[in-house]
């Protein structure tokens, strides 16, 4: 390992390819390709605590957030243009709801809502955390498929669109 290197102290056990990972205070979330369930993995040592079933899941999913306000954690779903919500105050309890086709970045805003980039759309949209569209916005970038967003407090958002050669944007959507 040289200087500028970090060290590592943990790795995901083999398996399918990861398609997110977040966490929420001593639990680490994993989600792999081709599985219908998420991995939680102790924060300090990574063992595997348990496994949380995601029903109709599909095969690609590549965005993962959690919101501590309201005890829950969301999976994009690729293949059926849809977010899984999965409570984690205890009951497991999974729903999931329609959105622009080919979600990636999922982000939890300062309001509690979720912020969904739709790659094939250029589309941003905001969720209640049950569902309800507050926010369809459809953004006019020429270079090429978004993959995440965050909201600033002066009511931008902030998006990024790999493999360009200016790869951040600010949106101004007033």
């Amino acid at each position: 390992m040289t200087r500028n290197e970090p060290a590592v102290t943990h790795v995901i056990p083999k398996g399918n390819m990861v398609g997110g990972v977040t966490s929420l205070g001593n639990d680490v979330f994993v989600m792999r390709y081709k599985s219908q369930q998420i991995e939680v993995y102790d924060a300090a040592t990574f063992v595997l605590q348990r496994c949380l079933a995601v029903p109709q899941l599909g095969s690609r999913s590549f965005g993962l957030a959690v919101c501590p306000s309201n005890k829950c954690l969301y999976a994009s779903d690729w293949d059926n243009s849809s977010v899984h919500r999965v409570e984690l105050s205890g009951s497991n309890a999974v729903m999931k709801w329609s959105v622009a086709r080919s979600p990636v970045g999922l982000t939890v805003n300062r309001a509690q809502n979720l912020l969904v980039v739709s790659a094939d759309e250029c589309k941003l949209q905001e969720f209640t955390t049950r569902g309800t569209l507050l926010q369809n916005i459809q953004l006019k970038l020429d270079t090429g498929e978004l993959r995440h967003a965050i909201d600033l407090a002066s009511g931008q958002f902030v998006v990024s669109c790999p493999g360009t050669s200016d790869a951040v944007h600010l949106v101004d959507v007033n």
